[in-house]
């Protein structure tokens, strides 16, 4: 009933959505003449079309048993020049918004989509971290930790404190992170890399006190991909020895990626060492099925970079610890594979870190969700 409650009102925001008129202005994109300043930035950007604020993790509880989880709140501005507004009809902007949880134990995957719009039951501030999508939440506090609310039908919930343990850093060059030729294909890339994450998670019909680590993005765009992009590889990665490691990989519609894709490595200090195409590569690996959606993932990629702290060249596998995780985007969205892994340096076959790896675009029709 809920579900069909939710497709009903999906429906009726694309219905009464209006189309942005000729004298109205466009869309911002992400260009370095704009300087980002903070805690203003952590909050809604309207100008901009697209906009996510996007949670991964790992969660151990007082027994040890591991569980990951994944919470993103999407907002998709329907014309430009709309701004923020908590209207009950306001149908400037429509809100999506996804909750995971990868029970280890039991090898299941419980996971929900929703569509709100503006006002009607979602929100997200201007000028600080503040989101909502019904019962679910993101709020940063004065104190700089953040409150995370989440929950999965009547399968899991969980109330999450996440403390910074390192500044965030912008991925990009002079602050931008391109993604293609064109000026609208690019974001700015706000990332926390390294969140301790601590509060109870429900699962299962029991109550759990679980801490671990989480990862959060915070990207502001308004076409993510070019035209001949069909979606992306990416993982996160936090290793054990301090250091975290994020990469992208861009497909083409002909075939391999684009030279836009990117690796970077974040030292212990927080500083970045981008590199790009020519100093790393990427392998997919290991095909999955989806039995809901019929796409095959390569969930069990391989990559290797040049180590920036020693200069030793170094072959990382990424180890999903179930197979079945995909956000099947039943209520419209677009279906993709998101999942906790583990890393294994190749040359030992030890674990070095844990990951998160995201795969979209294997369903078609993300470019065109993202224009």
């Amino acid at each position: 009933m809920k579900k069909s409650f939710n497709l009903i009102l999906a429906i009726l925001f694309c219905l009464f959505s209006k189309p942005a008129l000729a004298d109205e202005p466009a869309f911002a994109f992400a260009t370095p003449d704009r300087k980002l300043s903070f805690p203003k930035d952590h909050g809604n950007h309207p100008d901009f079309k697209i906009e996510w604020w996007y949670l991964t993790g790992h969660l151990f509880d007082e027994t040890d048993r591991r569980f990951g989880f994944e919470a993103t709140f999407f907002r998709l501005a329907q014309r430009p020049g709309a701004p923020a507004s908590a209207s009950l009809f306001d149908d400037a902007h429509i809100y999506m918004a996804h909750m995971a949880v990868t029970n280890l134990e039991n090898q299941k995957f419980y996971h929900e989509e929703r569509f709100n719009r503006e006002g009607w039951n979602a929100f997200s501030k201007v000028g600080d971290l503040d989101v909502r999508n019904g019962n679910w939440s993101l709020k940063r506090e004065p104190s700089g930790e953040m409150q995370l609310e989440g929950s999965i039908q009547s399968k899991s919930a969980f109330s999450l404190n996440l403390t910074p343990e390192k500044p965030h850093v912008i991925f990009g060059e002079n602050g931008v992170s391109k993604k293609g030729r064109s000026e609208s294909a690019a974001s700015y890339y706000i990332t926390w890399t390294r969140l301790k994450a601590d509060g109870t998670l429900k699962i299962d019909g029991k109550d759990l006190i679980v801490k671990g680590s989480a990862w959060m993005d915070h990207e502001i765009s308004s076409s993510q991909l070019e035209s001949d992009q069909t979606g992306w590889d990416w993982v996160s990665v936090q290793f054990e020895d301090g250091r975290e490691l994020m990469a992208y990989m861009l497909r083409l519609k002909e075939g391999g990626y684009s030279a836009f894709s990117k690796l970077v490595w974040i030292g212990k200090d927080g500083k970045l060492h981008h590199q790009k195409t020519d100093e790393f590569s990427w392998k997919p690996g290991g095909g999955w099925k989806s039995p809901e959606t019929g796409a095959t993932y390569p969930i069990r990629p391989q990559f290797t970079t040049r180590d920036p702290d020693t200069g030793e060249e170094r072959t990382f596998q990424v180890s999903p610890l179930m197979e079945a995780q995909e956000m099947s985007g039943k209520l419209g969205g677009v279906p993709y594979w998101e999942g906790a892994c583990d890393v294994i340096d190749k040359s030992t076959g030890k674990v070095v870190g844990r990951a998160y790896l995201e795969l979209a675009g294997y369903v078609p029709g993300l470019t065109e969700r993202l224009k």
